[in-house]
């Protein structure tokens, strides 16, 4: 998870070399673009991946390859319905991002390249997933930092040498998932795997749909709300100006490190509680919840402390606008609270997603953010101001 965060730390560190504070608040303004597919992408990544891990348990390796490949399947449909749609609303939808009539032109180019390959972005992750459901979690780390690496190369020379700015860093961000995509079919393809990919398991089946999507709908509306929040954030921000706008930007990329961290844990508790559930060995499924939330409440601990120690530095890596760094750091260390909660959080979220509670797992995934966080975000605004 920490290398999917690079993806963005990397487009941020580049684009805010430029020294363009309009650009680097259009890279935060489209960060929902991002977050939008991967929470589309999710339907596939955690609902296939949750059933993936209780089948390996039940022993059924046939059901566990049908699984895989209709997950697989599903996301190329996906991902190019995501592309049609976001491609014809796409200037309505970087206005409601939030974008001024400044960073506009710069939060529509990052765009549109970003959705036109939403297959691209799509599939990169939900196969990522997809992998460690069935305990390959390095070939998944694997080609996630090929995609890495690849973009490292390439957003320079985008951005700078071929002088495409924030364009360039979409383009270079597209190229290194390919480059990751490609690593995960040839992992597939040469048989190394535990679960077999191909077309022809990939016939429609009522049952796996309805194991698919009652988890991972859950797991979508979940990070749809996320980027909801984030849309409402920035449009909310609009009148504090655009250094304002690009801090928060940055602030946000550096509280994914934490949040992410905790998302890989869960990630790695997850297919463990699957096929512990599968199995019903249910004292296990209770031990590895315990240490996954002792875990997480350790780390989020440390990460409270150095981030609120060197706030200031970590938003001046990534720009040398100072009354940027301002508001970064300002927001960074009121945000870093949920440093301490949302680890035992991801892990209780993605242990129910992993026993296939649909129903529960949905109200777990609306809470945060559209019961609670959305409706706050207009009462403290309206309440404190910037702070609130």
């Amino acid at each position: 998870m920490m290398v999917q965060v690079l993806y963005n730390l990397v487009d941020t560190w580049f684009i805010g070399k430029i020294g363009d504070a309009n650009q680097l608040a259009a890279a935060n303004i489209a960060s929902p673009v991002f977050l939008i597919l991967m929470a589309v992408s999710n339907i596939v990544g955690t609902g296939a991946a949750s059933y993936i891990s209780r089948c390996l348990g039940e022993k059924n390796q046939k059901r566990a390859n049908q699984t895989l490949s209709i997950g697989i399947a599903s996301g190329l449909v996906l991902g190019a319905i995501m592309s049609v749609i976001g491609l014809i609303l796409l200037k309505p939808f970087v206005i409601t991002l939030g974008a001024s009539p400044e960073v506009y032109p710069f939060a529509a180019a990052y765009s549109k390249v970003m959705i036109a390959c939403a297959i691209i972005v799509m599939c990169n992750f939900a196969i990522g997933q997809l992998m460690r459901a069935e305990g390959a979690a390095m070939q998944s780390i694997v080609g996630m930092l090929i995609g890495t690496i690849v973009n490292i190369i390439l957003d320079p020379i985008f951005i700078f040498v071929l002088d495409m700015g924030i364009e360039g860093a979409a383009i270079a961000t597209i190229l290194g998932n390919i480059s990751g995509i490609i690593y995960y079919f040839y992992f597939y393809k040469t048989g190394k795997s535990l679960l077999k990919f191909s077309f022809k398991y990939a016939k429609p089946e009522e049952t796996i749909f309805a194991e698919i999507f009652k988890i991972g709908i859950p797991a979508t509306l979940s990070q749809l709300l996320m980027s909801v929040a984030l849309i409402i954030c920035n449009n909310l921000a609009v009148p504090y100006g655009t250094n304002a706008i690009a801090g928060i930007g940055i602030s946000q990329k550096l509280i994914y490190i934490g949040t992410f961290i905790f998302m890989g844990f869960g990630a790695g508790t997850q297919p463990l509680v699957g096929y512990n559930y599968g199995a019903k060995n249910f004292g296990r499924v209770n031990e590895i919840i315990k240490k996954g939330i002792q875990i997480t409440e350790m780390v989020g601990i440390v990460l409270f402390v150095l981030f609120y120690l060197i706030a200031n530095q970590m938003v001046g890596i990534f720009t040398p606008i100072d009354n940027v760094v301002y508001w970064g750091a300002r927001v960074l260390r009121l945000q870093i609270f949920l440093f301490l909660v949302v680890g035992p959080q991801m892990i209780a979220n993605t242990s129910i997603q992993a026993f296939g509670k649909g129903k529960a797992a949905l109200f777990i995934s609306i809470a945060r953010q559209g019961i609670f966080f959305i409706p706050l975000l207009f009462l403290m605004n309206n309440l404190f101001g910037f702070t609130g």
